[in-house]
């Protein structure tokens, strides 16, 4: 059974919880919010699975690695969309691709109080949730299951996330089914804890003496390219 001795060791991308068909693994926030693998012993049968996929395994598949990165350069056609996007909005034009084959998209969103988790888009609509960074650990839920059952049906999938994240999602997967998943990651620098981001907008809303109801963790409209600062829409109609 896998066992986190080492928080280096894990990434809490759920690859093990989402094999294990006992579900004997759940995932638990440490004190900081990251989320972390937890077995519960008296349904674990000892397959060896949630070994066996864990990204950090030291015998992780690396057979589809290039011998040297390739890069590119990419930015969408239409203005609007790089205005609203983080970077160069290839992930719009992407996953519209992928949205017009009939396929579905996911990537990360709110839930409850701007609380960051991965969901799953088939519209355009439902997809524009996912643009803009939002540096915070997401919490997969039950996502990697939802793709699998996606690909089962016959759909292509994108999935966009960390490195960590979308290297969890490709050993889950398996040869058998990863045709027709799309994998896009971040250049990552690590997440901060989930916790820090509850508190952070606990203190503004204390500060400012009303609710937050919309965040952009970096406003490129307002401060350019270059910066790196976030923009909070308050009820009372103030804004920081």
């Amino acid at each position: 059974m896998i066992h986190i001795t080492d928080p280096a060791d894990c990434c809490g991308c759920t690859a093990c919880a989402s094999i294990c068909a006992h579900d004997a693994i759940t995932m638990q926030p440490d004190c900081m919010g990251f989320l972390y693998p937890t077995v519960n012993t008296t349904l674990c049968t000892d397959c060896g699975l949630c070994e066996t996929v864990c990204a950090f395994n030291e015998h992780y598949d690396t057979s589809l690695n290039l011998p040297q990165p390739e890069a590119y350069a990419a930015r969408h056609k239409n203005m609007k969309e790089v205005e609203t996007s983080r970077s160069g909005a290839a992930f719009i034009a992407i996953s519209d691709w992928i949205l017009q084959q009939g396929g579905s998209v996911y990537g990360a969103g709110y839930t409850d109080h701007f609380r960051v988790v991965h969901k799953r888009a088939t519209t355009r609509e439902e997809r524009d949730e996912f643009k803009g960074s939002k540096y915070v650990q997401s919490d997969m839920g039950k996502v990697f299951r939802q793709v699998k059952q996606d690909l089962r049906n016959g759909m292509i999938v994108l999935f966009s996330g960390t490195p960590c994240q979308t290297s969890g999602l490709n050993a889950y997967i398996g040869k058998k089914l990863c045709k027709n998943l799309y994998l896009v990651d971040i250049v990552c620098h690590g997440v901060p804890a989930p916790y820090l981001w509850r508190d952070y907008l606990s203190y503004l809303e204390k500060k400012q003496g009303a609710k937050i109801c919309w965040v952009n963790f970096r406003d490129k409209q307002e401060f350019g390219w270059r910066a790196h600062k976030e923009t909070f829409n308050l009820l009372k109609g103030q804004e920081r």
